[in-house]
């Protein structure tokens, strides 16, 4: 459904009229963007992820900055993990991720590396970090590493961060809802009638009736609720051992 069929005819159903005056075409449309951004958060269905490239001596990168994410619209980080990508001068490639390089907070590194925050090397020497953070700072909001990150001469360095992302807000009539760079979450199309159902609840409250603004939540909560569902892995489940003991070997003899 484009923009236009949201605020207008979808929206004039869930209310029950076509009403302009109390219902504004601005508060329609910003009630639909509303919703955009309010399913996105619960779902987390926007993730989107920037590969950025480190600088020797350099610990921490402002996520609020669009340096570093150029669209602007990192919201929190996702479930996947940040990763870094060392390369050296002899074009070997070392990935550190999970348990190479784990997420701690700064009360952890506190107590556990009381000097962490004094953790510099000559931007030209190599040093892998082992592990990261973040860290607020007014607006800043840094992902830092440490120990600090050096480079070895002719090699790069780079980490990988996926993110939850704020979906772009719709302001063409004929765009559709969760579009990126022109380019249309089409998975997202049976999703698109939550937005209709949360804008209704919020324009019930011009018209002070709770109830109906409740029912209409409701609605919009099924759609998330439905989404999640469908994100479950499909099928039956089984639980395997790591290793078959039924075929391991005792005392040299036959296996039992």
């Amino acid at each position: 459904m484009i923009f236009s069929s949201l605020y207008g005819t979808k929206l004039d159903r869930e209310v029950g009229t076509d009403d302009t005056v109390l219902f504004t075409v601005a508060r329609r449309k910003q009630a639909i963007n509303d919703g955009q951004a309010e399913f996105a958060r619960l779902t987390e269905c926007c993730q989107r992820r920037v590969t950025v490239s480190m600088a020797g001596g350099t610990s921490e990168y402002d996520l609020n900055s669009t340096t570093i994410i150029p669209t602007g619209d990192f919201t929190n980080f996702s479930k996947e993990d940040v990763y870094v990508t060392y390369t050296d001068a002899s074009s070997n490639v070392t990935i550190l991720e999970g348990d190479q390089l784990p997420r701690r907070d700064v009360h952890w590194l506190n107590r556990y590396r009381p000097t962490w925050q004094l953790s510099t090397t000559a931007s030209t020497t190599a040093q892998l970090p082992d592990l990261y953070y973040v860290r607020s700072d007014g607006p800043a909001y840094f992902l830092g590493f440490t120990p600090q990150p050096g480079i070895g001469s002719s090699a790069t360095m780079t980490f990988t961060l996926p993110y939850l992302a704020d979906p772009p807000a719709l302001a063409s009539d004929t765009s559709e809802p969760f579009t990126f760079n022109s380019s249309i979450r089409t998975d997202l199309r049976p999703m698109h009638y939550a937005l209709v159902h949360y804008a209704a609840s919020q324009l019930e409250k011009f018209r002070r009736d709770d109830q109906a603004s409740d029912r209409q939540l409701q609605k919009f909560m099924g759609y998330v609720t439905r989404y999640l569902q469908n994100q479950r892995i499909k099928g039956g489940r089984t639980i395997q051992t790591a290793r078959s003991y039924f075929n391991k070997r005792v005392g040299g003899g036959a296996s039992r």
